[in-house]
């Protein structure tokens, strides 16, 4: 008789562990969809991300017009997608050569931020210029255009330039423009963050010189400010 209540004891403690075990698991598997869930809206929802593609398309090329159609006396020339942000509707980031309408001017950058609505519908909801002028010159000498992207030369370079320096991270969003000389500049847009606390990034053009043998400094930086 006694060995008949211990097996039934035993038998409901089983039942009981495995039932709380199931339970823990339960909890412990929506617990992990939620932070998932959570981070993906973070990623998604509100926040910029950078594009799959920086490559500018019939389409992108299509919204800046439409955007920037009544801006008149500056000619916006889209050159690489940056960021991309989904609201209700969608923003893009957009990199673009900006050229004044007038003789003899100098083409310098810009970031336009064109938010496009559910109905397809587009407009431009800030520009960011920078001072930075787009200087061209002969093959020999003078700046190369590049398709925007990192490439493991300008990404080195980069690296080189900032072991000595501090107050701010720089993370390289493309390489714009190269120039060969004793040695290679490179023109490259940036995000930099401050080493602050609270510290927001902002993007900036920043021009790096690499010596033959693979010393770099930054040579000058041009921030991209609110017009």
């Amino acid at each position: 008789m006694k060995n008949i209540i211990k097996k039934i004891i035993a038998a409901v403690l089983l039942i009981a562990l495995i039932a709380c075990m199931t339970a823990c698991a339960g909890k412990v598997k929506a617990t992990e969809n939620k932070e998932t869930a959570e981070e993906e809206t973070d990623k998604i929802i509100g926040g910029w991300d950078a594009p799959d593609s920086m490559e500018i398309t019939d389409a992108i090329r299509e919204k800046v017009r439409m955007a920037t159609a009544d801006m008149l006396g500056v000619d916006y020339e889209p050159i690489a997608v940056i960021g991309r942000q989904i609201v209700s509707g969608t923003n893009f980031r957009i990199l673009c050569k900006i050229t004044p309408v007038t003789p003899d001017a100098s083409a310098t950058y810009a970031i336009v931020t064109i938010y496009e609505d559910l109905n397809g519908n587009v407009s431009v909801i800030e520009v960011q210029n920078c001072d930075a002028e787009i200087v061209t010159g002969s093959p020999m000498g003078g700046w190369q255009d590049q398709v925007p992207a990192k490439t493991e030369a300008s990404e080195k370079a980069l690296e080189n330039a900032l072991e000595k320096l501090v107050g701010a991270e720089y993370k390289e969003v493309c390489c714009l423009r190269t120039q060969i000389v004793n040695g290679t500049n490179y023109c490259l847009l940036c995000e930099i963050t401050p080493v602050v606390p609270n510290a927001e990034s902002h993007f900036a053009i920043v021009f790096v010189y690499e010596d033959l043998d693979g010393n770099a400094q930054i040579t000058d930086v041009f921030d991209f400010l609110a017009a």
